[in-house]
């Protein structure tokens, strides 16, 4: 898996773009990505596929209007039939308010989540590590199902203020579920290095949370302390950036966050950090507007929020370099999320809980009342009951409806062992275990 592109070809593209365009308030994106996918069901490989694709895409000032257009793939004329869409595009559009586009902010092209060997990964080593998943899983009786997906982006970001920017990353994914006659279990590594995600361990974790979650037994809704395993942690995280860390949100008066006040335990700190070494750390925004660390939550209060430029524009401070392709409605995002470690073992977790719930995953999370953080959902792949410190039984899948900051209010023990975990949008959030003094399970 190589890109047939260089640095200098993607910018080199983009300038001739700007150039033809001929004025300002121009900002073109080029990004090129191969991935390669191996996914397996029974102990067996069934597929194997890799793509490659490229996307341009122009934006265009001028007039108050703003017009976008996308080309993928190769076209004949993509540089003509992309202004021409876009000037298309701008003139249908209402005239308003206008973000300018951002200057150059000397930040460099780094770090970034890049390795050499997930790069070159090939077929063949990816079906040797699905071959170990499938062997452990056929020793204790299972059946292993999932994949191994690697890829590898360069992403080149040029406009006509002197914006150059580019970067090139790559991410290597296994998901491992087993199955047995009457239960699953789940584990997952990510990493920008292949060299990181260890198969058998893998494979082992997922082959003992299924033998400890077979004939599951129902469990009666209500109130329980819970420990929360990385995979569950990443859910709640995610949503609860997405429902308040955002500069739009705040200025919107649909955000959560009250700054300066504690809303949370003290043991809580998240920030967004893309300049972490184990955060899949990535330099610049979609703006090209470099990615500055932001604390949201420290020790339990609301502290900053993440900016774009629209947003920064309009309490007139500097953009945090957080924008998702400008316009947009949703405003800046959280990109790579990070939760301060603790001091406890999962054991310890567990064994400070007396008679609660142990979680590995969460399932199908949606949002019930973004303001108050309440979100709905089911656990999945591993319910246990926790009995004097020990984990005890099986329990049936239970729903849930919680609010987020209720309950990272009461968290009694922090994880210091932290995993990084995409979530759908493949974000990265380096995140730990927790555990929290109460959970409402309501069927």
């Amino acid at each position: 898996m190589i890109s047939t592109s260089s640095a200098d070809e993607l910018l080199a593209l983009a300038d001739a773009i700007l150039e033809r365009v001929g004025r300002d308030g121009a900002e073109v994106t080029v990004v090129e990505h191969e991935e390669a996918l191996t996914r397996f069901a029974r102990n067996q490989i069934h597929q194997n596929v890799a793509e490659s694709s490229r996307r341009v895409r122009l934006r265009l000032m001028g007039d108050d209007q703003v017009g976008v257009s996308e080309i993928r793939g190769e076209v004949e004329d993509l540089q003509g039939r992309l202004i021409a869409a876009a000037e298309a595009a701008r003139e249908l559009a209402p005239a308003g308010d206008v973000t300018p586009l951002p200057r150059p902010d000397a930040g460099s092209d780094g770090p970034v989540a890049h390795s050499p060997a997930t790069a070159l990964c090939t077929p063949e080593w990816r079906a040797g590590q699905v071959g170990t998943v499938a062997a452990v899983s056929a020793v204790a009786g299972f059946e292993a199902f999932g994949a191994l997906q690697t890829s590898l982006t360069h992403t080149a970001i040029a406009n006509s203020q002197g914006v150059r920017r580019h970067a090139a990353s790559t991410s290597a994914s296994l998901i491992c579920v087993a199955r047995g006659e009457n239960g699953w279990g789940y584990a997952d590594r990510h990493h920008h290095d292949i060299g990181r995600l260890d198969a058998e361990q893998v494979a082992q974790e997922a082959v003992e949370t299924c033998g400890r979650n077979q004939q599951a037994t129902a469990l009666d809704p209500g109130v329980y302390p819970v420990v929360l395993s990385p995979y569950a942690v990443a859910d709640l995280v995610g949503h609860l950036a997405d429902l308040g860390f955002s500069a739009l949100a705040h200025q919107e008066h649909r955000s959560f966050m009250r700054p300066g006040e504690r809303l949370m335990s003290q043991l809580v700190s998240i920030a967004d950090d893309a300049s972490h070494p184990d955060a899949m750390p990535f330099p610049f925004d979609d703006e090209g507007v470099s990615t500055r660390g932001v604390s949201c939550i420290e020790e339990g209060v609301c502290r900053s929020f993440l900016h774009d430029s629209a947003t920064a524009l309009r309490e007139d401070v500097p953009s945090t370099g957080h924008a998702l392709p400008m316009p947009n409605t949703f405003g800046p995002w959280a990109r790579h999320l990070v939760v301060t470690a603790g001091e406890s073992s999962l054991d310890d977790l567990i064994a400070a809980c007396d008679h609660g719930l142990y979680v590995t995953r969460l399932w199908y999370v949606r949002d019930v009342h973004p303001l108050r953080t309440m979100i709905t959902g089911m656990t999945r792949d591993g319910t246990f009951l926790i009995e004097n410190g020990r984990l005890g039984r099986p329990v049936r899948d239970l729903r849930f409806t919680q609010s987020i900051v209720d309950a990272l209010s009461d968290v009694r023990g922090t994880g210091r062992e932290r995993s990084i975990e995409l979530d759908e949008s493949e974000r990265a959030l380096l995140v730990p275990a927790l555990g929290l003094g109460s959970f409402t399970f309501t069927s």
